[in-house]
């Protein structure tokens, strides 16, 4: 198996030992300035080129976006015009234009090669959990929501400078608002698609980025409930990423940090057993890849292609865009 990979950045490099694990013998192709090698490819023994069509005549039989978001498109278009299967790391991309853009590029092409968008906070199970107990109406109808996440964002990337991190650059596609979709996307996908925007974002605190440092966003439906908000910071100095969903039967709550899931009720509070590995986001990365690689040999759609990723990607643009109106 032959993997292309464009960007070798933090997650680039854990999709790589995902892969080694999976496919020990698999060969790399990696896409570098200028066709630099240094001994990171070198301990690869990886094929190194310039540019991303270079890499497609190696004939790879896949390829892994793993670059800031703002670049993601100047990878994509060529890889959907060969028709390859990709795996494009969160959000998809990072603007209104590129996601107009993608969309007429996938029109033209309809190529049927799976593709995965990286949104593996789905993959939890205990989030899987939460999907199904709201499926199953165990709180009721869901009347409203709320999604936290935030961090430190010097203590984000240990080892590296965050003032040099793309998180911290909006040209790159930083800020919270995009750098952050794991909870817009979790919100779409845990209770349905919204028609209604409404955001307020800035850089409030000392830390020295361009980027937005903390977000707020409602989101909404024309033709009713649940209502949601999302807040999102780079500040928190103690890591949080809790939901909470009310409804009119009961209360659930989703603690990553505190690695619980509680249902409140009229017959009390209990916590719900998400199995030994219920919160392991680690774990994650190696099931999103082994239903990505599954899907390149079967040739099946994934359950989050780069149709439902631009989703998730176009209502964080619309917060975004909502926010600095």
């Amino acid at each position: 198996m032959r993997a292309l990979i464009i960007g070798t950045g933090s997650i680039g490099r854990r999709h790589i030992k995902t892969l080694q694990a999976r496919q020990p013998g698999a060969e790399f192709i990696l896409v570098r300035r200028e066709g630099r090698r240094d001994d990171f490819s070198d301990s690869l023994k990886a094929r190194v080129t310039a540019t991303v069509p270079e890499a497609i005549d190696l004939r790879p039989d896949f390829a892994v976006v793993a670059t800031p978001s703002a670049f993601h498109l100047d990878a994509l278009l060529p890889l959907i015009s060969a028709g390859l299967p990709i795996y494009v790391e969160k959000p998809v991309v990072a603007t209104r234009l590129q996601l107009q853009t993608l969309a007429d590029a996938l029109q033209r092409q309809r190529s049927s090669a799976p593709t995965f968008s990286g949104c593996n906070l789905r993959l939890l199970p205990s989030l899987r959990k939460v999907k199904d107990l709201l499926a199953a109406e165990a709180i009721g109808r869901v009347v409203r929501a709320s999604f936290q996440a935030g961090q430190w964002l010097p203590d984000w990337r240990p080892g590296r400078d965050y003032r040099e991190s793309y998180s911290a650059d909006p040209a790159r596609g930083g800020g919270v608002l995009l750098d952050l979709v794991h909870e817009v996307d979790a919100a779409r996908w845990l209770l349905g698609d919204f028609d209604q925007v409404l955001a307020l974002a800035g850089k409030f605190s000392s830390l020295e980025i361009l980027s937005e440092d903390y977000a707020a966003v409602l989101l909404g439906r024309t033709k009713g409930g649940p209502i949601a908000t999302v807040t999102l910071d780079y500040v928190s100095r103690r890591p949080v990423r809790r939901y909470e969903f009310v409804g009119d039967r009961g209360t659930l709550v989703w603690d990553l940090q505190g690695k619980k899931l509680d249902r409140v009720s009229a017959d009390g509070e209990e916590t719900i057993d998400c199995g030994p590995g219920g919160f392991d986001v680690a774990s994650t990365y190696g099931a999103a890849m082994d239903e990505f690689l599954d899907c390149v040999r079967s040739g099946r759609p994934t359950s989050q292609d780069l149709r439902e990723g631009m989703k998730s990607a176009e209502l964080a643009i619309r917060a975004k865009e909502t926010a600095s109106a």
